[in-house]
């Protein structure tokens, strides 16, 4: 994908270029591009004011949080419209360093250590009436510890050693952990405690923490200290395997990578972890919008992170969009339904997306009803079409490699005709609606999503049907049964295996698989080695355990058509991961929207993106450059503007701590962030560029900063290989 980087670059850089020199003049990130606004016209005169408040009322009444934590109070303003308030802490306004401070929005953050003042309290005061307030309380124990580095981060056991570790959150009396053995430790500040230890046997990874004492008597996050360093895989391999199988790297996980035994055993530890709770039931509150900050709060901070990625990538096969199906229970249960198909077999998968009530609903296979020669009616096609030509075949037939099978004139060979169209069309027929509870069922049950679809058999074709490859059904079969067989039908084609699996590879590693590669997958798809066809876990481990998905861990071996465009949803996450963000998803979907890659809202069946788009000017395929264009562009810089320098919802927070260990260094921070963010394939030209920008700047965090946004608006970044 070298020839589409450059011709990315030449539109990106010069966004680049410019808001940098902003950022540099200003202190502070460049600023949102846009097109300008307009002026107006004469004001109105203005309202009468609101009455005066009479009371407020703060919730929630008192809350017990870890210093540099936060909490959120709301207030409710009584006796008049007019909701506004001033928030305090302590009687100071807003709040200060050493108490804690509060946002317009009632978000309180707690200082970094435990105030001399404890509780403290928050008041809100209406705008109204400065007489009327309501409080609130905040009791504050011990931070929560958090390691960043140790040094030395790796040495040969057995050995005695000494660590020093830096972090945020030490307080005096703090402990470190090796393992379960607790080091003598020294308090040094907040920041650092050095520690001393002896460890006698060989021994290949030790898990590293730090207690802080009550109140709060908290642990730190593990650090996997590397003590049989020669068995390990270096950072750039690890942050390219996290690339490939999670929303993104960051330090945490590189080191997390490294500690296995190697990319099989990551992919094994990654398959037995359990399915994540992304999306429980929805309460009558919960809204669309809801679910899709969900879907950010579970790419940044899941832990099923490779189930994660493939479910997303196979909801871009088969496709549902809340254009049409706008109800929470409904994408709740095709989530959840998604990622807990992820590892199982595509057969299973196909059952369960065929009788979804939200493929139903969106492609009009609910309440499919029998013909009717009176009435002049047909079953619907349009599931019958979607399924054989998007989920599961393609409309010409293949080769066991994905290339298109050619008859004696050199013709594709089509894989079906209308005849299979309405023979599957019928096959269809007869099933409504799940059945409400407290309910009977019958044809046409109201709009309900709380489990598959249910068949009515007085309104299914119960004549013979003409499936694939000259298979017909015969007559007088249950709606069940025919589906059964339909499904087989479909499950047993030999297309499936490469329509499938390319466009697996292509969401998880490259836009542009040789045939080998897809063959080689493709043959796993039909035999897991063990006589099962469509295991997809076994199909996963195919795809990302290659030699050709392996080749650009050595960054020397990376060829020309390698990789693909990061979509916008992947390449927000992996900005914010490497951030170590934290949010609640709140603002997100706009990002995004501007990006035109909505969460679960694709604009039709055929995703965001079709998978054999050619990238202009060139004769690769380039799906994800479907929806890149000046406006998106644009729209991602916008984007690490505003994570940088910035803050996007109202509940986002950032860390990074880590790299300001190396701040001091552009050239150690310009290769730290290069190992994380580009699994050190940062070219030479990019590297000198970075470091002449941050060596200029002399603060550490803007040093950090300036660094982030650089790397993450080029097209080296956006154009993984």
């Amino acid at each position: 994908m070298q020839m589409a980087a450059k011709l990315y670059a030449r539109s990106l850089w010069q966004t680049v270029a410019l808001m940098i020199g902003l950022a540099l003049a200003t202190g502070c990130g460049g600023g949102n591009l846009s097109n300008g606004g307009g002026g107006g016209g004469g004001n109105p005169p203005p309202p009468p004011p609101p009455p005066p408040a009479s009371s407020v009322t703060v919730t929630p009444t008192s809350a017990t949080i870890n210093a540099g934590a936060t909490v959120t109070f709301k207030a409710v303003v009584n006796g008049t419209s007019d909701q506004t308030v001033k928030w305090s802490v302590n009687g100071i306004e807003g709040g200060n360093a050493t108490v804690g401070t509060i946002n317009i929005y009632g978000l309180y953050q707690s200082p970094s250590a435990m105030p001399a003042t404890n509780p403290v309290t928050i008041r809100a005061t209406s705008e109204t009436n400065a007489n009327a307030s309501g409080t609130g309380s905040v009791t504050i124990n011990n931070p929560l510890p958090r390691i960043v580095t140790v040094t030395p981060d790796s040495f040969q056991t057995p050995a005695s050693f000494s660590l020093t570790i830096t972090g945020t959150g030490f307080v005096n009396g703090a402990k470190v952990n090796w393992g379960s053995t607790v080091l003598p430790t020294t308090y040094v500040s907040p920041t650092t405690l050095t520690a001393t230890g002896t460890q006698s046997t060989l021994v290949r990874v030790v898990a590293l923490s730090v207690d802080n004492p009550n109140p709060g008597g908290l642990r730190s996050n593990y650090f996997y200290m590397l003590t049989d360093p020669s068995t390990t895989m270096s950072k750039p391999v690890a942050a390219r395997i996290l690339q490939q199988t999670t929303w993104g790297p960051n330090p945490t996980t590189i080191i997390e990578v490294q500690t296995t035994r190697g990319l099989q055993d990551y992919l094994n530890s990654q398959f037995n972890t359990p399915q994540s709770n992304c999306y429980p039931p929805p309460t009558k509150d919960t809204t669309m919008a809801n679910l899709e900050e969900q879907f950010f709060v579970c790419a940044l901070s899941r832990g099923d992170q490779l189930r994660q990625r493939v479910a997303f990538a196979l909801s871009q096969i088969m496709v549902v969009s809340s254009n049409k199906v706008n109800d929470v229970n409904a994408f709740t249960l095709w989530q959840n339904m998604m990622a807990n198909d992820a590892f199982g077999n595509y057969h299973d998968l196909l059952k369960d997306v065929t009788l979804s009530p939200v493929m139903g609903n969106y492609l009009d296979m609910v309440n499919n009803d029998k013909p009717n020669p009176a009435a002049g009616t047909d079953p619907n096609e349009n599931y019958a079409r979607e399924v054989m030509q998007l989920f599961s075949i393609g409309l010409e037939q293949l080769n066991p490699d994905g290339t298109v099978k050619l008859d004696g004139s050199g013709n594709p060979i089509p894989t079906y005709d209308q005849d299979t169209i309405e023979g599957f069309a019928h096959t269809f027929t007869g099933w409504t609606y799940p059945t409400k509870p407290g309910s009977t069922a019958h044809w046409t049950n109201p709009e309900y999503y709380g489990g598959p679809m249910v068949p009515i058999e007085s309104h299914h074709d119960t004549g013979t049907k003409q499936l694939l490859n000259g298979t017909v059904t015969p007559a007088g079969g249950t709606a069940e049964a025919d589906l059964d067989a339909a499904l087989q039908s479909i499950f047993n084609h030999p297309n499936v295996g490469p329509f499938i699996c390319k466009q697996l590879i292509q969401h998880l590693v490259t836009s542009n698989p040789s045939p080998e590669y897809v063959g080689r997958v493709a043959a796993v798809f039909a035999n897991n080695g063990s006589g099962v066809r469509g295991d997809l876990k076994a199909v996963v481990t195919a795809i990302l355990t290659d030699a050709e998905a392996r080749r650009g861990d050595d960054p020397t071996q990376v060829q020309a058509n390698d990789g693909h465009l990061k979509e916008p949803l992947l390449f927000m996450a992996n900005v914010l991961r490497v951030m170590n963000a934290r949010s609640d998803g709140d603002g997100y979907s706009d990002y995004a929207i501007d990006q035109d890659q909505e969460p679960m809202n694709p604009p039709s069946v055929f995703n965001f993106y079709p998978p054999n788009f050619v990238i202009p000017e060139t004769s690769l395929l380039g799906p994800e450059f479907q929806i890149f264009n000046s406006s998106t562009a644009i729209a991602r810089a916008n984007f690490v503007n505003d994570a940088v320098y910035g803050t996007i919802g109202k509940t986002m927070s950032t860390d990074l701590s880590y790299y300001l260990t190396f701040a001091s260094n552009p050239d150690q921070l310009v290769d730290t962030l290069g190992q994380v963010m580009m699994h050190g394939q940062m070219s030479p030209e990019m590297r000198s560029a970075v470091v002449g920008v941050v060596s200029a700047i002399p603060d550490n965090t803007r040093r950090v900063k300036a660094a982030m946004y650089l790397i993450a608006s080029s097209s080296q970044y956006q154009v993984e290989h």
